[in-house]
This record gives structure tokens, sequence and C-alpha cells, in this order.
């Protein structure tokens, strides 16, 4: 590419991630903390309902059952109505679930509002993976999914002792507990924020009006000959699901973002445990800030594997990161210590996560692209479904927490490997 069209590039692709990520990391900033707020409304809710751990455990799994069930039809979906009306549709819904949380007060009811939060955000993660594929090309696109998944480091920097904070300041306020003013602030900015994603998302670079004339042209230009470069592949949605490429990728997922997910979901009573005498802003603080790792290893990792073009090795050197630190974590017997295993866990987990997205978009075929996102980000939700309910259960029956996460660091090597046997894809997978 000649010096002047490299810079044309280079202005859209500035120019693109300017107008959509900021809006894409704040929509999955406010999803992320309605997903996992849970998890400190846990510290004190647990004892007013009288829950058990194993009814947290399922109950905070069961979103993410809700989320497997959902997340293909959801994504299929996508296709036919576009990014703006689906994303800001289920922003309303989720929204509205997670303030609804704060009425909770039986297992039950809390089984059934969890579950139905998870088909609420089942089409959201994927979705937007997917609406990046309409805009960045293969060898940008590990950057891209990077910067959008800084929402997650944001959302636990932020967000952890944003709730604690909220559970200490605002307990009795109105005769309502503090994890039920958790709900009720976290919830409502999501249905508001849905309302302005309506009104300013475009479904695509044709509707970019931001974008000059000659701009969108090339853009799209490039993009159709990227996927006119990729190898055919079978439309049948059965053959795309059960491919191998798809299957592998799923298992490796499965394994990975299970054993982040239990650690996310289970590390603020952990930390508790360890010392009860911290508040909720205080485990928000511990919980938060292995986040800046983790925000760091999404950008810079990335950009590595985007400059290097290798997506493989960097996803499993980050996911044997995670083991380790889910290795120190296990064998802590004390907060610092805890916190210790999170900066190793966490700058793991954004290492591959950096990387994990563009890989799976440059291994599955573009023509399977809307399926085999949906069905290896089911998988994830599958495995995090098991792994947040099954530590409930071994928590009760060990009354310890190093089996579960010991589990976790097991869980990570296994994806590590499941990735080295991915298919490499052939001819048009640029960027892999």
């Amino acid at each position: 590419m000649a010096g002047s069209d490299q810079a044309f590039a280079d202005d859209v692709r500035r120019q693109i991630s300017v107008r959509l990520i900021p809006l894409l990391i704040v929509i999955y900033i406010m999803a992320h903390l309605d997903r996992v707020n849970v998890s400190f409304a846990a510290l004190t809710m647990n004892q007013d309902l009288n829950f058990s751990d194993a009814v947290y455990g399922l109950g905070a799994g069961l979103f993410f059952f809700g989320y497997f069930l959902f997340e293909v039809p959801a994504n299929l979906l996508l296709e036919r109505i576009g990014a703006r009306r689906l994303i800001s549709s289920i922003m309303l819904i989720w929204g509205t679930v997670s303030a609804l949380m704060a009425c909770v007060a039986t297992p039950t009811q809390f089984y059934v509002m969890r579950f139905i939060l998870g088909v609420a955000e089942a089409g959201l993660y994927p979705g937007i993976i997917l609406y990046l594929t309409y805009w960045f090309r293969a060898n940008d696109r590990a950057t891209a999914i990077g910067q959008f998944a800084l929402a997650l480091a944001v959302a636990g920097l932020l967000g952890s002792p944003l709730s604690g904070a909220i559970m200490d300041g605002m307990g009795g306020v109105l005769g309502l507990a503090g994890w039920q003013w958790l709900f009720i602030v976290e919830g409502i900015p999501t249905v508001l924020l849905g309302l302005v994603v309506l009104t300013v998302l475009p479904d695509g670079p044709a509707q970019a009006r931001w974008l000059t004339a000659a701009q969108r042209s090339w853009l799209q230009n490039a993009l159709a000959t990227e996927r006119a470069a990729a190898a055919p592949v079978a439309h049948g949605t059965l053959r795309k699901i059960f491919h191998p490429t798809v299957l592998l990728l799923a298992l490796a997922y499965f394994l990975f973002l299970g054993s982040f997910t239990g650690v996310i979901f289970w590390s603020p009573k952990l930390v508790h445990a360890l010392d009860p005498s911290l508040s909720a802003t205080a485990v928000g603080w511990v919980v938060g800030a292995p986040y800046l790792l983790f925000g760091a290893a999404l950008v810079l990792w990335g950009r590595h594997s985007d400059r290097t073009g290798e997506r493989y090795w960097h996803v499993s050197v980050g996911a044997l990161t995670a083991a380790a630190g889910y290795l120190l974590m296990a064998f802590a017997d004390s907060v610092w210590q805890v916190s210790v295993g999170m900066l190793v866990a966490l700058l793991g987990a954004g290492a591959a996560f950096s990387c994990f997205w563009g890989l799976v978009t440059a291994a599955i075929p573009p023509a399977m692209a809307a399926v085999g996102i949906a069905v290896v980000n089911s998988f994830g939700a599958l495995g995090a479904f098991i792994t947040v309910a099954a530590l409930g259960r071994l928590l009760e029956a060990t009354h310890s927490y190093r089996p579960g996460v010991l589990l976790f660091s097991v869980a990570a090597v296994l994806a590590a490997v499941a990735v080295q046997v991915v298919p490499r894809p052939g001819r048009g997978a640029a960027g892999a």
C-alpha cells in the first residue's frame, strides 16, 4: 500500500475509532456493571434474604444460562434488524430488569430475575464483536476489539469501588438496603443510554454520515474484498455450528471465560472472608485495582498481536499467565496475597481477551461469522454458568475457596492448549 493510501486508511480507521469505540465502551461498562454488581450485593444481600452460598452461586450463574440459550438467536436477529435497534432494545430491557432486582425477596425470584437478565444481555457482546467486523479490516480488529474491551477494565477499576460505595453510603435511605440501591442506581442509567443509542449508532458504513463519500466507498470495498477472498463454506446453520474451528474456539472460550468469570463473581466474597472487617468500598478497591493491569494488557498486547500478525500464542500466553494468577489466589491466606494473585490473573486475562476475538474473526470464515461468533461466546457463557454455580456448591461442601479456584487454574491451562489446536486459517484469513 502506497504511503498516501496508507495515510487515507489510517485516517478512516481513526475516525471510526473516535466515533464508535467510546460509545461502545460506555454501553459495555453498563452491561458489565449490571451483570456483576450482584457479587457486591451478595456481601449483605445473602444475609438479609437468608441466601446460602449455593443459592447465590446458582442465581448468579443463571444469568449465563439465559445468555447461553438466547445468544445465537439474538446474533441472527442483529443481521436482520441492524445493530442500532437491537442494541438499544436490549439495553432498555436489561436496564429495567437490573433495577427491578431490588425487589427480589426469595431464591426463586432471584433465579428468575438473573435468568431474564441473561436473556436480555445475550446479544450484546457477540453483536458488538460482529458489528466491529462491519467497520474494521482484519489486520485492525485486535486493536479495535482491545480498545472496546477496555470497558471491562474501566468497569472493574471504577465499578467495583463504586458498587461498594453505593452500598456503604445509601443503606437505609428511603428504607432500602444498600444492595437494593446498588441495583437501582446502576440499572436506570442503562435505560437512558439505550434511548441515546437508538438515535446515534449507525448500522454500518453506509449510514455513517461523518465519513465522506470517498471514505465510505473505500471502506465498503476493502471489507468486501476481504470477504470475497475468504474460503467458501457451507451455508447451513447447523454446519456452521458444528464446524471444527467453531467447536474448538468454543471449547477454548468455555474453559477460559468460565475460569475468569468464576473468579470475578466470587472474589468480593473471597476478600471479605479473609478480612470481614473490610467495608464494601474497601473490598471494591481491592478487587478493582488489578483492572489497571487488565486494561494495560488489553491495549499493549493487542497492538503487539496486530503488529506481528500472530494471534494463537498471544492468546495462549495470556491464558497461562491467568492460570498462574488463579493458582496464587487458591493458596492465598491474606488479602494482600489475593491481591497479588488477582494482579497476575487479570494481567493474563487482559492479554488473552485482547487477541482472542481477533483470532476468532480471522479463523472463522466471514460467511460463518454471525453464527460462529455467537456460538463461541455462548459456550463461554455456559462455562461461566457452570463455574459460578459450582463454586457455591464446592464452598458449602468443603468450606474452602481453594478447590474451586484450583479448578479455574486448570481450566485456563486447558484453554491455552485448546487454542493451539484450532486450525490456522488459510486463504483470506488476514491478521491470523
